[in-house]
């Protein structure tokens, strides 16, 4: 009992925090700052000290009459990845708003809104039942669009609507998509659809690209990743981090459900997403090499890093029974990159809480001698890159090698292409943040020597801090987390340990040669082709943005095309319902003119005396015309737009249409 009251203090905590914080922000900040960071911390204790029940047994609670089928919730070794991350991160990120934001306004609703994320986030992750996973997810959506518009000028808001637009047409997709999965499956627990579409036939892979477009898009899976190079910039710094590094695994956690346990690792949707995997790791190197913007640079680096976790899901189904590597492989980046590229959006928020600026061209040489910063950044940069002793070495090397075994096993000319992208989208990791690092904090410019190192408080820094001894910690120790990913690769039906070997000749050494090829790069692309002299200053390019824009020359477009067409379709059958129901009131007046006809012949023959007068015949008269079934129409028709009467004939099409259906259904006795 006291594990499931733990469990159900783990989502109720921060949705108190949400509510209690803005009643005690509106008297006093300081109180509110220190009341959210008690309450991320408290639930950040209680994850932690359920670690060994779950190394166990999962826990499992269900509570009916919520949501319509119950909240059915499960924290398992699987789940407690993304859970522990997503807290650790939250706590930290809260920490750090403190100080970031003290030059805003709206702090109160950041704070409400930054928490209520934070309870329905760690619900995606809890969730055992797929309708109580899409109703977290959606909640998630909403409030972290208040996050993104919180400067509300005119980018904020556009950048809130991208963001938003997305997030609810791949919300619909989703829907959808869980709409044919329990009308084929009679389910939507996680745990009984494996078995329950295992005869269903191919309809299963429309049902699974529905909803993996749906976690899709929150995922930056190319081409739904448009609103993520401008919702990073637009967001405060502590907003933009949780986008990267936990919102975005939101959307990789539904695709591994809805890949590897409801559909039980099918190899097409295996092969499809590990194509999109190297899709994105090529394309989001690529634009974060044009960028000048470091938080555009970064937000592209999301979108590539999640490719690298991409190919991992991707790969656990096409190795089959060698799939232990590549679960490792996959389990441990998700963990990693939460840490390595929080670690790198703050150091950048330290730099636009000081300047209000992030673009390179106008920053350059800012951090030169801000040693502490210049080191915490440096981590970053260290363990993105798969430097050896620093975390991302570990999973990226053990990506590699799960590659390299699918390679092995099926001998196809498309792994070693695959192969080459990786290296490639690795040697681009390089040149990005080399042009990043090099341009802010080894670029000699006077106007910043000396200055603003007061502003760098040390309650900003402190949790860099500790993301940075985090990842070095993991680098020089990675079986520090084999254990929780040991335990939670037994949900993917791998329940034998494989030794790993992180720390080869090879493995360094091939580390090494794709450090130095993105140096390569770095020197010869990005300061030859992309850093120009302007008026005597040298300035950094981007040619991306004479590129076609796939919102603005492909999306928009497309709606504007699909608005117009449907547009004339619903006229014409609006014009039609309309039409048909004159014809249907025409049609009645002249039925209820013959039976009006037909009671004035049998007036006269009724000898009214005294019983009524005149004038009570003329009223009577009145009432049998006003409630005849052709006025009732006219006056309806004259009340109604046409609009609702195109719902009105919609909808009874439809209730046709469905009990039909309803009765060819029906059991034969």
């Amino acid at each position: 009992m006291i594990y499931r009251t733990a469990l159900l203090s783990i989502l109720i905590l921060p949705n108190i925090g949400a509510v209690m914080g803005f009643i005690i922000g509106r008297k006093s900040e300081k109180i509110r700052d220190a009341f959210n960071i008690f309450i991320t911390g408290a639930t950040l204790l209680i994850v932690t000290l359920l670690f060994k029940k779950v190394m166990i047994e999962p826990i499992k609670l269900f509570i009916p009459d919520i949501m319509g089928i119950g909240l059915s919730l499960k924290l398992d070794a699987f789940r407690y990845i993304f859970v522990w991350v997503t807290i650790f991160v939250w706590f930290l990120c809260t920490m750090y708003s403190t100080q970031y934001l003290i030059r805003y306004k709206n702090r109160n609703r950041y704070y409400s809104f930054f928490m209520l994320t934070l309870g329905s986030t760690v619900g995606i992750f809890l969730s055992q039942n797929m309708l109580n996973l899409f109703t977290f997810f959606e909640i998630m959506s909403f409030t972290s669009y208040i996050l993104i518009i919180h400067d509300q000028d005119q980018y904020a808001l556009d950048a809130g609507s991208s963001y938003l637009g997305m997030a609810i047409g791949a919300g619909l997709v989703l829907l959808m998509g869980l709409f044919l999965l329990f009308d084929y499956a009679g389910t939507l627990d996680i745990e009984e659809l494996p078995n329950a579409i295992k005869y269903i036939g191919n309809i299963k892979y429309l049902i699974s690209a529905l909803i993996i477009t749906g976690f899709g898009a929150k995922a930056s899976i190319f081409p739904l990743h448009v609103w993520l190079p401008k919702a990073h910039p637009a967001a405060p710094t502590p907003s933009s981090a949780i986008l990267s590094g936990i919102l975005i695994k939101t959307g990789i956690f539904g695709i591994i459900i809805t890949v590897h346990m409801v559909m039980e690792s099918d190899y097409i949707l295996s092969a499809s997403i590990l194509v999109f995997g190297f899709i994105n790791m090529f394309f989001g190197g690529m634009m974060a090499l044009m960028q000048r913007n470091i938080k555009r640079i970064l937000a592209y680096s999301s979108m590539s890093q999640a490719g690298y976790i991409l190919v991992g899901i991707g790969l656990i189904g096409l190795l089959k029974e060698h799939k232990a590597i590549a679960i490792y492989a996959t389990l441990y980046h998700i963990f990693n990159h939460a840490i390595f590229k929080v670690l790198l959006f703050m150091g950048a928020g330290i730099i636009y809480m000081i300047l209000h600026e992030l673009s390179i061209n106008k920053i350059c040489g800012f951090g030169k001698h801000k040693t502490r910063l210049k080191i915490v950044f440096f981590i970053g940069l260290l363990a993105i890159i798969g430097m050896p002793g620093f975390n991302g070495f570990v999973s990226k090397t053990l990506l590699h090698e799960a590659l390299s075994e699918a390679a092995h096993m099926y001998h196809s000319i498309w792994f070693v292409i695959a192969e080459i992208i990786f290296t490639l989208s690795s040697a681009f990791t390089v040149a990005y943040l080399l042009k990043i690092f090099i341009s802010v904090f080894v670029e000699e410019n006077e106007k910043y020597t000396g200055q603003y190192k007061e502003y760098i408080k040390k309650r900003a820094l402190f949790p860099m801090t500790i993301l940075g001894i985090a990842v070095i910690y993991i680098g020089l120790y990675p079986n520090a987390l084999m254990e929780l990913i040991f335990n939670a690769s037994k949900t993917f039906g791998v329940h034998e340990v494989s030794s790993l070997h992180v720390y080869s000749v090879d493995s360094i050494k091939t580390s090494i040669m794709t450090i130095v090829l993105g140096i390569v790069i770095y020197i010869g692309f990005v300061r030859k082709y992309l850093l120009k002299i302007v008026d005597g200053k040298k300035l950094y390019m981007n040619p991306s943005l004479t590129w076609i824009n796939i919102e603005r020359d492909i999306y928009w477009p497309v709606m504007r095309i699909t608005f117009s067409v449907s547009s004339t379709i619903f006229h014409w059958i609006d014009r039609a319902a309309v039409n048909s129901v004159h014809c249907i009131g025409k049609g009645i007046r002249s039925l209820s003119g013959m039976q009006i006809k037909l009671n004035k012949k049998r007036e006269n023959k009724i000898e009214l005396k005294n019983v009524v007068d005149k004038r009570n015949m003329l009223d009577w008269k009145e009432i049998v015309d006003t409630r005849s079934l052709s006025n009732i129409m006219v006056k309806m028709y004259g009340n109604m737009s046409s609009l609702m009467y195109a719902v009105f004939i919609f909808a009874a099409v439809f209730a046709v249409i469905l009990v039909v259906v309803v009765v060819f259904h029906m059991p034969k006795s």
